[in-house]
């Protein structure tokens, strides 16, 4: 894991220093802004919901397809322009359809959530500039370039959010003039992402429709009809339950819900370094039939995603009631904390579970998961429908962690009938273990009443004691080989 650990370091202290920046924001400006940051969430996840089928799968494509087009003096064969086309297509289709149903749509939020029917019409150039850029983002990891697109794609938006929102909350512009600002920024992303691929030399915008024979159109045809479907129906198992808040409830609700949503989050930041670094390797090895390889990526990836999972969530659960008792209006807020909860142990379950989901995609199974992608998705909608007007915010991160884990332990057992592969060892439920035994020994540590000191005592003891028993234990050699390296890194330094 040489080269994919180098750019993971590069690409999570990217995300590290968004994390810093993120969390402030969440935890001392939103607090402040909250119907604008929840309308600011909703319309923004409008274009993560509709990614896979507005882009007509062309997040898939441009990983899975790259090692057949791949060729440097062609231009990659016209790859990019096809890349574009299907976003257009599909975003082209998607309006026809809104523009069909926005009545009905938008006479049933005018009951609901008012506010919401005035702006939802933004989401869809929102969706359009965040689908474009997500692709762009993805094609261009393919030539291992994936921090300079996670500056612009996912931390500039850390910085232009707040800022947005704090003068909404200062009353210095209108709620208007904000929504307006968050659709510039999304169009400012998607030249920079253009921009970079011209300066790295990769901007080929010469089509090469000769090169797309019978046999590899009627692949790419097949693929993107069942990942962008595949696709969809994961994104509304994973990411419906926002959208459904602010939708059934208060857009006010909705702001709670994505603050607790976004300390779920913190949890997975490793995931997108590993997953960004991984994905290319993933398509590659399935092309080679490179089994050894895969099966090494598979367990590597899975271990250091569970053992950084169960470090940050217990990490947040043991002394979340002391950290929302810290936030502005944190009794109002503190309404999330069963949302963090489970989103949180969805989460965990999605990370060590690894890269099961990429290896059915990029393989030539990927219709065997469109089914249960369906039904786990149909069931999402469902449980939220059914348990929101009963446990409010809490039923949808309940449904979502249904949802999630459901479909997790269907993509295991798919890898592990077509390749023969898992993704546990020994390590697994032995870094579980000493996840429970850390935070049994923290949890000893008596609240005291002052909240800061309570966050940073029994956290901290719970990182302290499940980090030297993970390393003493070894539980991820990669782990300890980055333990290894600081360590040599600082002897040097004191010499």
């Amino acid at each position: 894991m040489g080269v994919i650990r180098r750019q993971s370091l590069k690409h999570s202290a990217v995300n590290l220093v968004g994390l810093g920046v993120g969390g402030f924001s969440t935890f001392f400006i939103y607090p402040y802004a909250l119907e604008a940051y929840g309308l600011a969430q909703v319309l923004l996840s409008v274009g993560m919901i509709g990614l896979p089928v507005l882009s007509l799968g062309a997040n898939t494509v441009a990983i899975r397809f790259f090692p057949k087009f791949q060729d440097k003096s062609s231009g990659h064969h016209g790859f990019l322009p096809l890349l574009m086309l299907l976003c257009g297509l599909g975003c082209a289709m998607a309006g026809v359809l809104a523009w069909m149903f926005w009545e009905p749509f938008a006479a049933m939020l005018e009951s609901k959530s008012p506010l919401l029917r005035d702006y939802l019409w933004m989401s869809f150039p929102l969706a359009f500039c965040y689908i474009t850029s997500s692709v762009l983002a993805v094609y261009s990891s393919n030539f291992k370039r994936i921090v300079v697109p996670s500056l612009l794609l996912d931390f500039s938006q850390k910085l232009a959010l707040p800022i947005l929102l704090i003068g909404v909350w200062q009353e210095w512009v209108s709620l208007s003039g904000a929504m307006w600002g968050l659709l510039l920024h999304a169009a400012l992303v998607t030249a920079g992402l253009i921009l970079y691929l011209n300066r790295i030399g990769e901007w080929h915008w010469k089509p090469d429709w000769t090169f797309l024979h019978p046999d590899l159109r009627k692949e790419l045809i097949q693929f993107i009809g069942f990942g962008a479907f595949g696709g969809f129906a994961l994104l509304v198992a994973a990411k419906s339950d926002l959208f459904m808040v602010g939708s059934f409830q208060a857009v006010k609700a909705a702001g709670v819900y994505a603050i607790a949503a976004y300390l779920a989050t913190v949890i997975e930041i490793p995931t997108k370094s590993l997953y960004a670094a991984s994905a290319s390797s993933v398509a590659r090895y399935l092309a080679e039939d490179n089994r050894t390889a895969l099966e090494k990526l598979y367990k590597s990836v899975s271990i250091n995603l569970l053992v950084a999972g169960l470090l940050l969530f217990g990490s947040i659960w043991i002394s979340i009631d002391s950290l929302f008792a810290l936030l502005p209006n944190g009794s109002e807020l503190s309404e999330g904390k069963w949302v963090f909860l489970f989103i949180g142990l969805a989460r965990v379950v999605e990370m060590g579970t690894g890269l099961n989901n990429y290896m059915v995609y990029y393989s030539q199974y990927y219709r065997y998961s469109l089914l249960s992608l369906g039904i786990l998705a149909a069931t999402n909608i469902l449980l939220s429908l059914w348990l929101i007007p009963i446990l409010g915010m809490t039923g949808a991160a309940l449904s979502t962690m249904i949802s999630i884990t459901g479909y997790n332990m269907i993509s295991i057992g798919l890898v592990w009938l077509k390749f023969g592969l898992q993704p546990f060892t020994e390590n697994t439920w032995k870094t579980v273990l000493l996840a429970l035994v850390a935070f049994f020994f923290a949890n000893l540590i008596p609240v005291s009443g002052f909240e800061l000191a309570d966050l940073f005592l029994r956290s901290g003891f719970y990182v302290l004691i499940f980090g030297v028993l993970a390393l003493r234990f070894r539980m991820s050699e990669d782990l300890n080989g980055l333990h290894g390296l600081v360590k040599e890194k600082l002897k040097k330094r004191k010499k």
